[in-house]
């Protein structure tokens, strides 16, 4: 993950709202340029969290209307593999902020719950592959009837850029009005303030019921200069699988095991074509050491696994997806709006056969927006035919 991205231009709001400025950064950041000396780093506890976020956190329940963050409705899933030595600095930053151990929930690799035990004050449980660990989340948190979210395990910060004093204007374009210009953009965005991983997954629970959507998530870098100049909830926008917050009792949508790599396109384009919608914040930052940081993806990335992912992903969402143009061939950008007419765009793209091994998937015609048609909402079901006369 990048801390810090190229400041562009806010784009205008007569065009289609894109991720090719920002989107990416999540997946592929750029190489660090190698310093002479390191600052020692100081280590996160519990209490360097609480004084860290306190006016950050306090912010979030003024606009929530709330005494405190309140967190008892979420489950904290994170997503691990080979990391276990990272594990108390995660849960610093969510005991920090409040939340009991019950609510968190360790998904780890094959063979790796006894090492995570011994460092986790949450429970752990052995998932598997990734998208399988993800999958088990979902079920643990609809069996306690509790939203669900899933974090990444090497998280660095949350900061959230102050939109106003009350969850409206995290989400209602009509009280948000554009940055006139780049200047105006960097300094709304330099209204941040830094918040718990507890309070930014309440404030993105608040946003998915204001919303009516099921999936929510953050804006997917670090720049607040970037994200100030954009509305404040995408709707249509890909959405990283590094911090997520989802609705299981609204809901069944699954993770694809078949995928490695980038399931969280998937899971975006799974949503937007079954519900009509997303919740991205626009206002909340988060930022990773993705790169840096041995285990989890780092570890099964390879140029045959993208590939997979890839062709899989053209595979099931036709016009979804393209070739980025200056990341390389193992990187796409996220283009819901230039989806096949058989997803309900209004464009006509061949379909690509799916990776080797892998069935055909078969796509459930719907119009624009995601939803049914009215023909087949009441469409009912054929009446028996009569016994034949004796």
């Amino acid at each position: 993950m990048m801390s810090e991205a190229t400041n562009k231009r806010p784009q205008s709001e007569t065009k289609p709202e894109s991720d090719e400025d920002s989107a990416e950064l999540v997946c592929k950041p750029q190489p660090k340029k190698p310093k002479t000396q390191r600052k020692p780093k100081v280590p996160v506890t519990t209490a360097s969290v609480k004084e860290t976020c306190a006016a950050g956190d306090a912010y979030v329940t003024s606009v929530l209307g709330t005494e405190g963050v309140d967190a008892s409705a979420l489950l904290f899933c994170i997503i691990s593999k080979g990391r276990w030595a990272n594990a108390r600095t995660v849960e610093a930053r969510l005991l920090g902020g409040g939340l009991p151990p019950a609510q968190i929930l360790w998904l780890v690799g094959t063979g790796e719950k006894e090492e995570y035990e011994a460092n986790c004050s949450g429970s752990v449980v052995e998932g598997g592959g990734l998208c399988q660990s993800r999958n088990r989340a979902l079920d643990e948190a609809r069996s306690r009837k509790m939203a669900c979210v899933q974090m990444s395990d090497d998280m660095k910060k949350c900061e959230l850029v102050r939109a106003g004093a009350t969850i409206g204007h995290f989400h209602d374009k009509e009280l948000w009005s554009k940055p006139a210009d780049l200047k105006a953009a960097n300094a709304a965005g330099g209204d941040k303030v830094e918040i718990t991983p507890v309070a930014a997954a309440s404030l993105l629970h608040a946003l998915l019921k204001a919303t009516e959507h099921r999936l929510a998530g953050c804006f997917p870098n670090a720049n607040p200069g970037l994200a100030a100049g954009t509305r404040p909830v995408a709707d249509n926008l890909f959405i990283v699988g590094d911090f997520l917050v989802i609705d299981v009792d609204r809901t069944s949508l699954r993770f694809d095991e078949r995928l490695m790599l980038k399931e969280d396109y998937d899971y975006t384009a799974q949503h937007l074509h079954e519900h009509g919608g997303v919740c991205r914040s626009n206002r909340v930052l988060c930022s990773f050491e993705h790169y840096d940081n041995p285990g989890g993806a780092v570890d099964v990335r390879n140029d045959e696994r993208e590939q997979h992912a890839i062709q899989l992903l053209h595979h099931k969402w036709p016009g979804a997806f393209r070739q980025h143009g200056t990341r390389g061939p193992n990187e796409v950008l996220f283009k819901w709006d230039q989806r096949d007419v058989s997803l309900g765009g209004t464009k006509k793209h061949k379909r690509v056969d799916p990776p080797a091994g892998v069935d055909a998937v078969a796509i459930e015609r719907k119009p624009k927006g995601g939803q049914r048609t009215l023909t087949s909402f009441f469409k009912k079901k054929a009446p028996a035919a009569p016994p034949p006369a004796s």
